[in-house]
């Protein structure tokens, strides 16, 4: 069995650049995504802080809502930080070419750990996406379209799991499709590692919340979606197996699933390089929601990527 040191080696993704060592990856991450929130905040219309829960912490910021007819599609993105870093505000930097494309955007903000359990983080999501689906409703929405990078990607991932018509009256068909980044989605090899201090999950916690558990729920509600399982070509080889064993069985299940490994960008890069036009995720997700589809083809042609 793997020392609580190995394990949390095993699972940090800083560790595992091909760029910069780990102080100075996760820096140039917060600076970037920043940076880019900023430019998109800047340049997109938005309502700021829409609140959809108690807490500070529980608001969403919804991007070219009032630009775009109502039969847009959502995109909405949950951010990582392994549950304890990051927020919303520097979550939009993805907006600009998603937006531009006819894309409503919007990004989840939620509780951190400590001040939070993973079951409180959970609930507090089922909370933001109830509030998602009534303003999809509300609006003629062609569908929403969920985004999550490392423990966003958890978080998106379990919200797929959710029988939408017995919680709140709404047709699990609403949620047409993911995007699920470099994520992590059977949480128990973390329960013994440095990730878990402030998290404070027992095995019970962490197998409760791990969508891995969910498969088969996932699989029954997601028959009409598509679903893209992505990770980066320099993530940890821990995070490379969660995706792979993820995507197998929702690929087995009859989803229509597909796995993406993006060449030349880590735990990082692989979600920063989202505010691009032309990379390949981007792309991917416009093709996903059927918008600027011959840009899409045109792009994907000149760079040989079918």
């Amino acid at each position: 069995m793997a020392s609580r040191e190995e394990l949390g080696i095993a699972y940090s993704p800083s560790r595992f650049s091909h760029r910069y060592g780990p102080e100075e990856v996760v820096k140039l991450h917060v600076k970037t995504v920043t940076e880019g929130s900023k430019i998109a905040k800047e340049t997109v219309e938005h309502e700021e802080g829409v609140v959809y829960g108690l807490s500070n912490n529980e608001r969403l910021d919804i991007f070219a809502a009032q630009t775009l007819p109502g039969e847009a599609p959502i995109f909405v993105f949950i951010h990582g930080g392994y549950w304890q870093e990051l927020g919303r505000e520097m979550s939009s930097f993805m907006v600009p070419p998603i937006a531009s494309a006819g894309a409503v955007c919007i990004t989840v903000g939620y509780n951190l750990a400590p001040q939070a359990s993973m079951d409180e983080i959970v609930t507090q999501i089922w909370h933001a996406m109830v509030y998602i689906i009534s303003l999809a409703k509300r609006r003629g929405s062609s569908g929403i379209y969920l985004c999550g990078h490392s423990a966003g990607a958890h978080l998106a991932a379990l919200m797929l799991a959710v029988d939408w018509m017995a919680e709140c009256m709404s047709s699990n068909s609403l949620i047409k499709g993911a995007v699920l980044v470099s994520g992590i989605y059977d949480l128990r090899p973390l329960v013994n590692t440095y990730i878990n201090d402030l998290i404070g999950m027992t095995e019970e916690d962490a197998w409760k919340n791990s969508p891995t558990q969910y498969l088969p729920k996932i699989i029954q509600s997601s028959q009409n979606r598509k679903i893209l399982v992505t990770f980066a070509e320099h993530d940890p080889p821990s995070f490379k197996e969660q995706s792979q064993q993820f995507y197998q069985v929702l690929a087995a299940g009859g989803v229509n699933a597909s796995l993406t490994v993006v060449p030349d960008t880590d735990h990082f890069s692989v979600i920063e390089n989202f505010q691009q036009d032309s990379y390949i995720l981007t792309m991917e997700c416009r093709r996903l929601m059927g918008l600027n589809v011959d840009f899409v083809v045109q792009e994907m042609e000149k760079t040989g990527i079918t």
